[in-house]
């Protein structure tokens, strides 16, 4: 059986191959034109007549060379993010490849990367790897000199193998891999899927795609219909199949599948994110929306094994391990357990992030007393936010002990148990319980009175003299884990906000300005509700800057009239409720979102800029023209006296002095862990005076900084640093504001301070505040750098909502309604909880 698995795995692997690069010719000529689709593939595939089958019974052996084209492929993603790959400029020329072809992206990286090359006649993709050039590639790669594949003078130009250079290939990374797996090293994983359908039998699969029962994954270049119905061991980077490396089972069983419909031996399912009808031989019935395990039997149903025990309860935890259910129910989660929703009629695929915390939106399947499936058969609604709560200074989200206390008294709830403590009496979770969390996962606290709060006394929060431990309306969760304590508020939407408006604002600006504040961070917390990102701890969101400060500053008169006064209200485009961006101080300008920040996929820059995101001006009175023109920048950025909303706020505008030691120190200490985050955002200019990707930890001395490019807003997008050693050019503001850091990384010199318009001054600041800024070069008689003065305005990205600005408007007779207009135009203010939401 084992020597027929090798058989089936060494047929399976030729298949794939040759059905890739084999279309209209004969398969030794490799001259084929671009593969349009797997379909077209299959529709013209011809044997090969050099490389015959051989069949003696019921052994099949084929043997075939790899090509160049697949072995890019296979390099470019084990060192290379497939959205990396795409986004790299084309620096290419060969005249057998062009961006229609599918292996072209993956030949520009590694020829950037020096992987491999091509010759005068191109880089020949479908050309086989012979002998010779894999162990010199596998020697580049894998940096030795010894002879990794075995070969003579004879056979030195003939074809290798794929099955021989799999083999070497994997024993490279598992030799020079420096984390004990190959998904820390490389990013590579390996995993079985059973092949369900793709997009070359399929109608609605987009092409290169292939539907299992783990879900839809890409394999360019690759043609898996030799596969079907079969469970595979596949190389893996993200969602794009490297390789098949064997097969693990030709009849396998499709565990939890949803069945769609039974029609006599015709049984169709749904699973992995695709419909599929099989063949039916089995025995008993089969009813729509049932969850069963399938067995196949070359390609057909044999038999069905039905699950329909079920449980439903409000979820209050989704890990990796278990499901936590109200009524202290903690339910194990098959490792392959899958998860549909049929909200809207058809089943679609879902993930564990679909499970929202606080809601019972889902039937959960059981089998041998472990969750299965999940059926999404309920829209979600959510009236009260369930918030993680941080250690003292947002440390950690894991509590070494918890201390609770309450002026009013309270109650803590466990099990069917109800423990009453006084007004000022403590909890010690560590003194004074001996609980046995694993029969009882959860306890509650409320205090007595309704709008009463519980105060954490093991948490700090707040600065300087207003440090104090926190206190929380509404009910305190408290869970026990390994590693220590997870504390959960759960509060009504609408006190929550009246806890986040204190905390990112100063209340001090009054009451309108604190109405903005409310619609904005109730905009973002609905949207951070439903996006379910932290249900591993049982919570939508955390008291973080990861998320919106929550009761940092605890809330007040104004917070809570500000809230009263904008109930449930958020703001919306064209119906779908937005995250509204907003930051600290502008400059008198706000930016395009898509200059500032890569595309939220591509991660290509510059990104897209909704309408809603838009650059505005942030003044009153004569205009400066277009600030995307650096003389416009310069004399605008210079200029104090402007008729601003953020114009009394110190950040309004600052300036910097570094010299060029200091700056050349900066450069260096930062350059290479920005290059290393963000690549394709540091560009090195090339002998052919061309910007290209390249590894970069120096540019030498500092000779020169040069604007490249401005946004419509005067903000920068991108930055030339000239160096003794090398030029580069830097996108996005985070890695500019980044890179120019004003502070001192040169040993026994003073701290760089820098000067706010109120004549304040920081020493060694984090950041550049903003990247609107201009620059005064000093130089020495002979044209050599010696500083460089910076002068700018504001602090923050730049995107969105001035929170200072909101200020200055109010204070010029701005409603909240007409600010938010302002800064978010074509947006609507709408009830998204509506009042019978808030109970």
């Amino acid at each position: 059986m084992k020597k027929r698995k090798k058989e089936i795995l060494l047929f399976s692997m030729i298949v794939l191959i040759v059905v890739t690069f084999v279309s209209s010719c004969d398969f030794y000529t490799l001259k084929q034109e671009n593969i349009s689709s797997p379909k077209e593939e299959m529709k013209n595939k011809k044997p090969s007549n050099r490389y015959k089958k051989q069949i003696t019974s019921d052994k099949r052996i084929i043997d075939i060379p790899i090509s160049r084209a697949m072995v890019a492929k296979m390099i470019a993603l084990t060192f290379n993010e497939a959205t990396d790959i795409k986004t790299l400029d084309r620096e290419i020329q060969f005249k057998d490849t062009d961006p229609t072809k599918w292996y072209d992206p993956y030949i520009n990286a590694v020829v950037i990367q020096g992987f491999m090359n091509g010759t005068d006649i191109g880089f020949e993709p479908l050309e086989s790897l012979t002998m010779e050039q894999a162990n010199i590639l596998l020697q580049r790669i894998f940096n030795c000199k010894t002879l990794l594949i075995p070969f003579d003078k004879k056979n030195k130009k003939e074809p290798i193998s794929y099955t021989q250079w799999m083999e070497a290939y994997m024993n490279g990374l598992e030799e020079k891999k420096k984390e004990p797996g190959f998904q820390d090293t490389y990013g590579l994983v390996k995993k079985n899927l059973i092949v369900v359908g793709t997009s070359a039998n399929t109608v609605d699969l987009p092409p290169w795609t292939v539907g299992t029962d783990q879900g839809l994954y890409n394999f360019t270049g690759l043609v898996l219909d030799g596969y079907m119905d079969q469970k595979i061991q596949v190389l893996l980077k993200g969602k794009e199949i490297i390789g098949v490396l064997d097969v693990i089972d030709e009849n396998p069983t499709l565990f939890h599948t949803y069945i769609v419909k039974q029609l006599q031996e015709k049984l169709t399912i749904f699973i992995g994110g695709i419909e599929r009808t099989y063949v039916y031989k089995g025995k008993n019935t089969l009813q729509t929306g049932t969850i069963a395990d399938l067995y196949l039997q070359q390609g057909k149903v044999v038999q069905a094994e039905i699950y329909q025990e079920e449980v439903r309860g409000r979820i209050l935890r989704v890990d990796g391990d278990y499901i936590e259910l109200s009524g202290d129910r903690k339910i194990a989660l098959w490792d392959n357990i899958k998860i549909y929703s049929i909200v809207e009629g058809d089943p679609s695929w879902k993930g564990k992030n679909s499970l929202l915390v606080g809601t019972s939106l889902a039937r959960l399947i059981i089998k041998d007393d472990k969750v299965c499936a999940a059926i999404i058969d309920q829209s979600p609604m959510l009236s009260t936010i369930r918030v993680v709560l941080h250690t003292t200074d947002f440390k950690g989200l894991k509590h070494q002990n918890v201390k609770l206390t309450s002026s009013e008294g309270f109650v803590v709830r466990r099990g069917g148990e109800e423990i009453s403590y006084k007004g000022g009496d403590v909890l010690d979770i560590i003194e004074q319980t001996e609980w046995d969390w694993e029969k009882i996962p959860r306890v509650y606290i409320q205090s007595k009175n309704p709008e009463g709060k519980i105060q954490i006394q093991t948490m700090v929060r707040g600065w300087g003299q207003n440090r104090r431990s926190p206190e929380y309306g509404g009910i305190i969760e408290i869970a026990k884990d390994i590693d220590g304590y997870t504390i959960v508020n759960e509060i009504d939407i609408e006190s929550y906000i009246t806890s986040v408006i204190p905390s990112e604002m100063p209340t001090s600006y009054g009451v309108e300005a604190a109405k903005v504040q409310a619609v904005t961070a109730r905009s973002y917390g609905y949207a951070q509700m439903y996006a379910n990102r932290y249900h591993a701890y049982g919570g939508h969101v955390d008291d973080s800057t990861s998320c919106q400060v929550y009761n940092n500053t605890p809330q007040n008169d104004v917070s809570i009239q500000a809230v009263k006064e904008t109930k449930g209200e958020g703001l919306t485009f064209q119906g779908n409720v937005i995250s509204a961006n907003f930051f600290s101080t502008s400059s008198g300008y706000t930016a395009n979102s898509g200059e500032v920040w890569t595309h939220y996929e591509t991660q290509s820059f510059p990104g897209n800029t909704p309408p809603y995101l838009v650059s505005k001006k942030q003044y009153e009175g004569v205009d400066f023209g277009d600030m995307s023109q650096e003389e416009n920048a310069e004399r605008f950025l210079k200029t104090k006296d402007i008729d601003s909303y953020d114009k009394d706020f110190r950040w309004f505008r600052w300036q910097v002095t570094m010299t060029k030691e200091e700056l050349t120190a900066i450069i260096q200490a930062n350059l290479k862990e920005r290059y290393k985050a963000k690549p394709k955002l540091i560009k090195t200019l090339d002998e052919n005076k061309i910007f290209r990707i390249r590894p970069i930890e120096s540019i030498g001395e500092l000779l020169d900084i040069q604007v490249y490019k401005r946004g419509q807003g005067g903000n920068i997008m991108e930055l030339v640093l000239v160096g003794t050693e090398n030029t580069i050019k830097i996108a996005t503001e985070y890695n500019i504001r980044f890179l120019l850091r004003p502070k001192q990384y040169i040993k026994g010199k003073e701290p760089i301070f820098l000067t706010q318009a109120d004549g304040t001054k920081i020493a060694d600041f984090s950041a550049m505040p903003s990247s609107f800024f201009v620059m005064d070069k000093k130089r020495t008689l002979n044209g050599q750098l010696q500083s460089i003065t910076f002068y700018g305005g504001g602090y923050g990205h730049g995107v969105g909502m001035s929170q200072n600005g909101v200020k200055g408007m109010v204070d010029k007779g701005y409603t909240y309604q007409q600010i938010l207009q302002h800064y978010y135009p074509g947006t609507e203010i709408t009830k998204i909880f509506k009042d019978e939401d808030q109970k």
